[in-house]
């Protein structure tokens, strides 16, 4: 392809499973290290009680080789490409056998259904992954960010298709109501992603990859990162609470991104992810 390097098809099999086995079963540092500070600010004993059971749950999956869930998830396969470097034809069957062969490894619960209107017959591998394609990846590599998105958080998800007159207060506004709606059954302390703009795809897309920024970094933009503070201390400010029993940790953080639209649309997305956050990222 005249010095363009096309991914392995095998090396990408062998890259996912490892991803998948890896996200399923260690918490990331981000994660754990933002409940346990979180732990420490809690005046709420249900609240503290929660989070000490959540830390638990982690050291025993790190320690013992199980899953952090029993919900395996639904898998997001975030692909950032590098100057130089293209996909093969086969990617996703590529993707999705490593998926398969993380499933029989770990093991992981069969979580994926088929004909969802009636049947919901069980597909038995956790396939298909979703993955979501785009540049910006070392030259010459690709950077591979696995997500397991459990089904309650899932359920939480909103899109808002707001009017331009609504503005910042629109978004709060939708924001709180999400939490409030279907806060405590995604399993909090939660990370509240908020995507703004584009069309009503790519705001839940934009707040999908929200998931994928660490915990406690703030958006580069001085205005957007103000509004993700503030919108921290609402959401907190709820008294939902670690695994919804009261408290201080309703959430953990607040990432929020924007993109350009269309003068007459604000359309919000609003994902929730778990406290279980489940993502691990390598280069290929």
């Amino acid at each position: 392809m005249g010095g363009w390097r096309v991914l392995d098809p095998s090396r990408v099999s062998e890259a996912v499973e490892e991803l998948a086995a890896r996200a399923s079963l260690e918490l990331p540092k981000d994660v754990e290290s933002a409940i346990a500070e979180a732990l420490e600010r809690e005046t709420s004993s249900l609240g503290r009680y929660a989070l000490g059971m959540i830390l638990e749950n982690a050291e025993v999956a790190r320690r013992e080789g199980l899953p952090l869930c029993q919900d395996t998830g639904m898998f997001h396969l975030f692909v950032e490409l590098g100057e130089g470097v293209a996909l093969p034809h086969s990617f996703q069957a590529a993707v999705d056998e490593g998926i398969r062969r993380a499933t029989r490894r770990v093991p992981l619960r069969s979580s994926l259904v088929d004909l969802p209107i009636r049947e919901r017959r069980d597909r038995g591998d956790n396939t298909p992954v979703r993955v979501h394609v785009s540049g910006g990846g070392p030259e010459g590599e690709a950077r591979l960010t696995l997500l397991a998105k459990g089904g309650g958080s899932e359920n939480a998800t909103s899109l808002h298709l707001l009017l331009p007159g609504e503005g910042e207060e629109g978004v709060r506004r939708v924001v709180l109501e999400a939490v409030r709606a279907r806060g405590a059954q995604a399993c909090p302390p939660l990370v509240v992603c908020v995507g703004v703009g584009g069309d009503a795809g790519e705001a839940l897309e934009l707040a999908l990859r929200g998931l994928l920024r660490p915990v406690g970094e703030r958006n580069p933009r001085g205005d957007l990162a103000r509004l993700e503070e503030e919108l921290l201390a609402e959401v907190n400010a709820t008294g939902i609470g670690a695994a919804g029993l009261g408290g201080d940790t309703t959430a953990l953080d607040v990432h929020l991104q924007e993109a350009p639209t269309h003068i007459a649309c604000l359309p919000v997305g609003v994902v929730l992810g778990c406290h279980a956050l489940r993502r691990s990222t390598a280069l290929l």
